[in-house]
């Protein structure tokens, strides 16, 4: 009775991974894709879009304190092209921890001013009717026309949304580090 147990156990965990390996590629690719129509909202203009990677390879991020170079992944810039193909802007992929788990947001930076031209909430798990009011236009409206040299931070240039501050917090460090990142690595790389 064992050995039947363990022969069931071993083609139920056979059938399940390849379940799996089937499967995952296929919501990776759907989530793919759904990232590339959502920068088509934060460059409203853009007709193409093109990814740059940058990987640590590329842009060599050392950490002082642990004398060693800081474990990063590559880092996917999404170039918006218009129809005469023209650079208009980029578009990263900022997190941050909110109250009820990771929040990540998709920004668009306007290539000639480097102005934050919108954002845009991908996911979240903050409170219903509350937190999740980071996905209200008037709160994402903002962030834009802020640049680099702006703080991005809650009650300094950007207001709070009343009962959301560990929200809006969040999206307001994800911005912020996102692109101070990115745009070193976006200006860098050209």
């Amino acid at each position: 009775m064992v050995v039947v147990l363990a022969v069931i156990a071993m083609v139920s965990a056979g059938i399940l991974s390849v379940v799996y390996g089937t499967t995952s590629v296929i919501i990776e690719e759907n989530a793919a894709r759904a990232l590339e129509s959502s920068v088509y909202d934060v460059l409203p203009s853009a007709t193409r879009v093109d990814i740059i990677r940058r990987s640590p390879d590329e842009h060599g991020v050392d950490d002082p304190k642990e004398m060693r170079e800081q474990e990063q992944r590559t880092t996917l810039i999404y170039q918006g092209i218009n129809e005469q193909d023209q650079v208009i802007g980029y578009a990263f992929v900022g997190e941050a921890n909110g109250y009820g788990g990771v929040i990540r947001v998709l920004v668009g930076v306007d290539e000639a001013s480097d102005q934050i031209l919108n954002i845009k909430v991908l996911e979240h798990t903050e409170t219903p009717g509350l937190g999740s009011r980071i996905e209200d236009e008037s709160f994402r409206n903002r962030f834009v026309g802020k640049t680099i040299e702006d703080p991005i931070a809650i009650n300094q240039d950007i207001d709070n949304i009343s009962g959301a501050t560990v929200s809006s917090r969040a999206v307001a460090d994800a911005v912020r580090k996102g692109f101070v990142e990115t745009s070193s690595l976006y200006r860098g790389g050209e």
